[in-house]
């Protein structure tokens, strides 16, 4: 296969979300990922898994907090699925990311407070703390581990992720996602050691 066949194959490829794999004699073929959609099977390495699903270091990278560049404190940055609270009178429905700021809530005050946090996850499986973060975000909103109240105004939407080494879970962490009761806005997300 020419380079320039290889490079349209690559291309094609990462905009369908796959990654690929190169065969024997220098084909590629689409290789399964960690898509939002499925998943195949859990790899033998070390790995992160959560809620029934598992960090894939190339399919869940996203962009950290350079996407909010030029972009205003409230400016929605991505809207996930929430899951019903009943307990707390809430609704399933949508919980919105914003870049927010540094001091306050969002996107930024995320990075401000717990790149150091999601990195040491991040750094046992190859991934960066933004691809952690957004992993731990989505699975907590929607298929959370555990869902209480932290004042009258804010629910924590919490996952339990699981670092796997050999077939064994070799460290755990709760992570916790604060979400505004009648906003529907993300305030922070962080990981603790359990």
């Amino acid at each position: 296969m020419s380079r320039r066949a290889l490079l349209g194959v690559l291309v094609v490829a990462a905009l369908a979300g796959c990654s690929l794999q190169l065969l024997p004699g220098g084909s590629a073929e689409p290789a399964p990922t960690a898509s939002r959609s499925g998943q195949a099977s859990a790899p033998t390495g070390p790995h992160l898994t959560a809620a029934g699903r598992w960090l894939d270091p190339i399919a869940d990278d996203v962009a950290g907090t350079e996407v909010c560049d030029g972009r205003a404190g409230r400016e929605a940055l991505a809207t996930f699925d929430r899951a019903a609270a009943p307990a707390l009178g809430v609704a399933a429905g949508d919980a919105t990311l914003t870049c927010g700021n540094a001091d306050g809530a969002g996107w930024r005050h995320i990075a401000d407070g717990h790149t150091g946090d999601f990195g040491e996850l991040g750094e046992l499986v190859g991934a960066g703390w933004e691809d952690v973060a957004w992993f731990a975000i989505d699975l907590a909103l929607e298929r959370p581990t555990r869902v209480e109240p932290y004042r009258d105004d804010i629910a924590n939407y919490d996952v339990l992720v699981e670092y796997v080494d050999g077939g064994s879970v070799e460290r755990s962490w709760m992570v916790t996602v604060g979400v505004g009761i009648g906003s529907g806005q993300v305030i922070t997300a962080f990981p603790d050691e359990q």
